[in-house]
């Protein structure tokens, strides 16, 4: 009987050996498997972010195009009153230039 029970406990050691290697792999293969979606999350949220990032400078330069535009418009037509403004006096003062010159240096 003792020799029985001695058997049956190294049986059973040995199942328990068994079950303790098969709960080890299982262990390593979930964390390998845990590891390799938690990489592909953060690859993916990576992306997802610069993807963002794009949308966000293009959007951003959108606006600056447009908001450039309007200024180079109000650019164009202050110059354009600002020449409206002077070239009446721009043509008195070419023909006072010209009286003088003729005045001091004559028609060569």
């Amino acid at each position: 009987m003792t020799e029985n029970l001695a058997q049956e406990i190294r049986e059973q050691e040995s199942l328990a050996k068994a079950a303790i290697a098969e709960a080890k792999a299982e262990a390593a293969k979930i964390t390998a498997t845990a590891q390799a979606e938690a990489e592909q999350l953060i690859k993916d949220t990576k992306q997802q972010c610069h993807r963002q990032w794009r949308e966000s400078v293009a959007n951003a330069e959108k606006e600056a195009e447009g908001k450039a535009g309007e200024i180079l418009e109000k650019g164009k037509k202050e110059a354009q009153e600002c020449y409206e403004k002077t070239k009446d006096s721009a043509a008195g003062v070419a023909d006072w230039l010209v009286r003088e010159v003729m005045t001091n240096y004559g028609s060569c």
